[in-house]
């Protein structure tokens, strides 16, 4: 009995799709455009100018006392960090290719300033980036991305991407294979970073607090008790003093 050669073609390819539904393999940039589509649309995400965060960082260890914070973005490069505890206050200034940090003793009238330099100056630079990236590589300063695979991640199963600058700092972000969310950022230095809860702002969510750990150790709490989306910023609020003030 012959064998129709058509049939046998037919049938073949048929097996192959029924045994692989997703033969095609997911890229890098796939998953980070799904990401990026549940923290808002492109519109409002590439839209987004300036931000500002006013919240608090709440220590895991009830012995260290608890501090306000205050963050101020600017696209493309320029932030503004407070941190005040009772009554010191340290201050990070980022302002294009020049940066400092100025550390004030409000009941003594006194502060003290240096320069950002060398790494210290580069992680304030990717903050600030990563601010309005929202999961795309800083491919302009050579960044790149790769996808290792899925991976079980904090009881989700996960894309893993890592992303990658020239000069060698790191970050692996995990995003969830059901619903594209992020799961958690760990850092070159293996602190981990994940958002709870959610607050949207000018068409952007935002989660309402950020637990960063080491391991299974958790070391603090950023709660975000404001979130303001394109508002004017104050006048100067990223100059650079000059001189070092004692």
């Amino acid at each position: 009995m012959k064998r129709n050669p058509l049939s046998i073609t037919l049938l073949s390819t048929l097996l192959t799709v029924a045994a692989s539904p997703h033969a095609r393999e997911i890229t890098a940039g796939e998953v980070i455009d799904r990401a990026r589509a549940t923290v808002g649309a492109d519109k409002a995400l590439d839209g987004m100018v300036t931000l500002q965060l006013v919240g608090s960082l709440d220590p895991a260890d009830p012995e260290i006392p608890s501090a306000t914070l205050l963050i101020v973005a600017r696209k493309p490069a320029s932030q503004r960090l407070e941190i005040k505890v009772d009554d010191i206050v340290e201050t990070t200034i980022l302002n294009g290719k020049k940066g400092c940090i100025i550390r004030s003793n409000l009941s003594a009238d006194a502060s003290r300033m240096r320069d950002l330099v060398g790494p210290e100056m580069e992680r304030v630079l990717y903050s600030t980036r990563q601010f309005f990236n929202f999961y795309r590589p800083d491919f302009k300063n050579g960044e790149k991305v790769r996808l290792e695979g899925i991976e079980n991640h904090r009881g989700q199963r996960a894309y893993k991407l890592a992303y990658q600058y020239p000069g060698g700092l790191e970050t692996v972000r995990y995003f969830s294979v059901e619903d594209d969310t992020l799961v958690a950022t760990v850092t070159e230095n293996g602190v981990e970073s994940i958002g709870v809860g959610s607050q949207t702002v000018g068409g952007i969510r935002f989660p309402e607090r950020i637990e960063y750990y080491e391991g299974e150790r958790k070391l603090h709490t950023i709660v975000l008790a404001e979130v303001k989306v394109n508002k004017p910023l104050r006048s100067g609020i990223f100059d650079i003093p000059e001189g070092d003030t004692q």
